[in-house]
């Protein structure tokens, strides 16, 4: 059976852009996270080890939409990808979406944004044992 694991709407403040002043100021952004589990035979056993807790998952992409600053929504949404690979096991792959409520463009757009998927695969382990992208 294949499960997926659905976030949306996450809003949270940051300070990414690639103007300084976005850096500075900061502004809202919001999050749509999409996970697929790995396969497993039946959730019928409501076992918390076949899925992941979601409190958790919101709370790895909050701190660190809060405790780094990107110039790319690319940046920011693959290096969310990536932490949550790394730190739920369960996962197989992971999409996030990243999006700017308030993007520095002299037209009336509601937002901006980008969507980055990673599969486990696409992580890798370097000869020091560090993984990376």
């Amino acid at each position: 059976m294949l499960t997926s694991i659905r976030i949306t709407g996450l809003q949270t403040y940051g300070y990414h852009g690639l103007f300084e002043e976005e850096r500075r100021l900061g502004q809202k952004f919001n999050f749509d996270i999409l996970a697929t589990l790995q396969e497993v035979r039946t959730h019928l056993g409501d076992d918390l080890d076949s899925s992941v807790r979601y409190d958790a998952v919101v709370d790895e992409a909050v701190q660190i939409a809060a405790s780094s600053k990107f110039q790319t929504l690319e940046a920011l949404g693959e290096t969310i990808a990536a932490s949550l690979l790394r730190r739920f096991a369960i996962m197989d792959s992971v999409t996030v979406a990243v999006a700017k409520c308030s993007p520095p463009i002299a037209h009336s757009i509601e937002q901006v944004g980008v969507e980055v998927s990673l599969r486990r695969a696409d992580l890798t382990l370097s000869q020091d044992g560090i993984v990376g992208i």
